[in-house]
């Protein structure tokens, strides 16, 4: 049985093939199907696999899963091997994989499936549009701001709102120029974000989990499939804290002899997840009372509304 490590990049993948009696070969393969058809050649069904999780690794993983007894996806940030290694070139990090594969030491990351892989990227294409939205929103704020007239957030939220503004005469020419432009893109990503919106709910309403975090009050159907899209399969997680801990929402904790010292939270888990949480305890509290809504006010008095947010997104979890 070999152990492969696998130094995944754009264009192409270098691999460390290391043998039972420790002696290893080099091997770069360029990052198409000619490429992948020559490394997929040189596997065998007992061989073990070892690669870092990049923006292409389920191209990848696709492609050489059926080839090998075993594929561990791994977290880059948790594998600090690599991250902090004197000697970092591509060759010693796929080295460093194989190696700690024979070991069976590495951090693996879950595979999720298909679906929510989709749904993942959407709801990220989705959230850099929404961004993109934003910014174009603050962009027309500025060409108002400028001529002294100061407007809410409502001014840019509708169309109707929007119509008006494209009617204002009270601007310079270069800021008419300026709000005109930004009025049209956000019209334009309106409809976008609608698009992958409804092909987000399409793929998404079906999901094992949803009916019952609907029952969650404040919880939208957008947020609920995106909360789940992140988790991917619940089955992975035995207990609440396992969850916690994989969203990065666990205080971090300092014990010396006596003294156990409770910090901020450890931001070391899938951080997607973390912020979908985090914003749907923000939906929520504010609503009518619930018992989160009373956890929150109890954690904000003693805390402090930042750390009682945080602890809310532990508790929705």
């Amino acid at each position: 049985m070999r152990h492969i490590g696998v130094d995944l990049h754009k264009t192409n993948f270098v691999v460390c093939f290391l043998n039972e009696d420790d002696t290893s070969s080099l091997e770069t393969f360029p990052l198409s199907k000619a490429g992948i058809t020559r490394f997929t050649g040189q596997l065998k069904k007992e061989d073990a696999l070892a690669v870092e999780v990049t923006q292409n690794i389920y191209y990848f993983y696709d492609q050489i899963k059926a080839f090998v007894s075993r594929v561990v996806l791994v977290d880059t940030y948790r594998f600090s091997v690599i991250a902090k290694s004197k000697k970092k070139t591509d060759k010693a990090d796929a080295l460093a994989l194989a190696r700690f594969l024979k070991l069976d030491h590495l951090p693996e990351v879950p595979v999720p499936s298909e679906k929510v892989r989709q749904l993942r990227h959407l709801l990220q294409a989705r959230e850099t549009l929404v961004g993109v939205r934003t910014k174009l929103k603050n962009l027309g704020h500025g060409a108002l701001t400028r001529n002294g007239i100061a407007l809410s957030r409502a001014a840019f939220a509708s169309k109707v709102a929007r119509e008006r503004l494209r009617k204002r005469d009270d601007l310079s020419a270069a800021d008419v120029v300026i709000l005109t432009a930004a009025l049209r893109q956000i019209d334009e990503l309106d409809q976008e974000v609608g698009r992958l919106e409804d092909e987000i709910v399409r793929l998404g309403k079906t999901l094992k989990g949803i009916k019952r975090l609907l029952q969650l009050h404040g919880m939208n159907l957008l947020s609920a499939i995106s909360l789940l899209a992140e988790i991917g399969s619940i089955e992975l997680f035995e207990t609440s804290k396992q969850l916690v801990a994989y969203s990065g929402l666990a205080t971090s904790v300092r014990q010396s002899n006596e003294t156990t010292r409770q910090g901020h939270i450890t931001k070391q888990g899938r951080k997607r997840l973390r912020t979908v949480a985090i914003r749907a305890v923000l939906s929520m509290v504010n609503r009518t009372q619930t018992p989160l809504m009373s956890f929150y006010q109890k954690k904000k008095r003693e805390k402090g509304s930042g750390k009682a947010i945080c602890a809310g997104g532990r508790e929705s979890c």
